[in-house]
């Protein structure tokens, strides 16, 4: 790590725990979203439902929902046990999906595994990310942690659209064994800085406590990510199905269009910590970018190929924006030294309960009612997030005030 404690004012980040950071944190968000390019040849080869299909990807949610709040406080106790056994749970839910892909019970099975794994990625990522920074690149590190989800989803799609036409949807999961042993081996060799920077968050726990104000505050994010993580989820899950059915495109083109839709989110959500350490109010930023995404849902379903090709595309655009407002909460509440585990674990509940609800109302919506019908529905649920954030980033500002 640096001279200096990470999360100080003074002394350098360590921008090797940083990365590494960034790197957990998109394993564990590649690992969720290999399933929904995918879904289309799922579908055909073995018959899915939509509302199994959909429920493979909130089992995902459901395994966090239950470990999101304590998962900080076990990775600070024992980080080997923790860390070592969602490389395991991993390994287990991949191999098992490959071995028997039909038997649909026995994948929800193995997506619950790999979503005990990714509860434990999904936090640990950004803790230590934050925990290597000083204080002065929390905003630019808030930007590149929130660019985890895109990161991971961009090169699953970027795998699909390489393999599925000529081999279908198994090279995607052997990729993720891969990915696994690569990402296990790089903690091995970095394990002395990670394992000092999570175990040392259940001493510093005792004596940085929140304040009820704090603690409520970190709630209140929790509970905008959920709205807002939701209908994100659901955007993304069912959009290649979407394209597919839609526009009659095969399932790696849709794949294509929709890693363009989230290099959109990438650079977002790099401009976005940029452009909060510049002073541009966080909730402007959060509500400007979640009315846009609000507006794309409701006039999508409407617009023929190329100009839904371009609300989809201006829908990932903006669509980092929020994450990174997010995912910058407990710095700006609390400070980097503050900012661990524990602090990122309401946020992370709310992000879990949004998408363990979503994906499954969203696939029974499309068979009861359609496309159009699912848009007005998330468009309003995005407009109710544009709401709750910019009332979020106002409490938050009146709490550095009185403090």
């Amino acid at each position: 790590m640096t001279s200096n404690a990470p999360g100080t004012g003074s002394g350098r980040s360590d921008w090797g725990g940083i990365w590494l950071g960034l790197a957990i944190s998109s394993l564990a968000a590649f690992q969720m979203l290999k399933l929904p390019p995918a879904l289309p040849l799922l579908i055909d080869a073995y018959g899915y439902d939509r509302i199994t299909a959909g429920a493979l990807v909130s089992i995902y949610a459901l395994s966090g929902l239950i470990l999101s709040v304590a998962v900080g406080r076990l990775a600070a106790r024992h980080p080997a046990l923790i860390m070592g056994g969602a490389l395991l749970f991993f390994m287990a839910g991949n191999l098992v999906t490959l071995a028997l892909p039909e038997i649909a019970w026995l994948n929800l099975g193995a997506r619950a595994l790999e979503g005990f794994a990714y509860a434990v990625f999904a936090i640990a990522g950004p803790a230590l990310a934050n925990r290597s920074a000083v204080e002065k690149d929390l905003s630019t590190v808030a930007g590149v942690v929130a660019i985890w989800v895109p990161v991971g989803q961009i090169l699953a799609l970027g795998v699909g659209y390489l393999t599925f036409s000529a081999y279908g949807w198994r090279p995607l999961w052997w990729v993720s064994v891969v990915l696994t042993v690569l990402v296990g081996v790089w903690l091995w060799l970095r394990w002395k800085p990670v394992s000092q920077a999570l175990a040392g968050l259940a001493d510093e726990a005792a004596a940085l406590s929140t304040t009820s104000r704090e603690q409520a505050l970190l709630w209140f994010a929790g509970i905008v990510f959920a709205i807002w993580g939701g209908q994100y989820i659901a955007f993304m899950t069912w959009l290649p199905d979407y394209m597919v059915e839609t526009f009659s495109v095969g399932a790696h083109t849709a794949a294509a269009a929709n890693a363009l839709c989230v290099v959109g989110v990438l650079i977002s959500g790099l401009s976005t910590g940029w452009l909060l350490r510049k002073g541009v109010p966080l909730g402007l930023l959060f509500g400007g970018a979640t009315l846009i995404q609000a507006v794309v849902w409701v006039v999508a379903p409407y617009l023929g190929a190329i100009t839904g090709l371009v609300a989809i595309t201006l829908y990932g655009v903006v669509s980092g924006a929020a994450p990174t407002c997010l995912f910058a909460v407990p710095g700006r509440l609390l400070g980097g030294s503050r900012a661990g585990p524990t602090a990122f674990g309401p946020l992370m509940a709310g992000r879990n309960l949004g998408i363990f609800a979503t994906p499954i109302l969203a696939g029974w919506l499309i068979g009861f009612g359609g496309w159009h019908e699912v848009g007005l529905i998330f468009g309003a649920v995005t407009f109710v997030s544009t709401i709750a954030g910019v009332l979020m980033a106002r409490a938050i500002l009146n709490n550095k005030k009185a403090a």
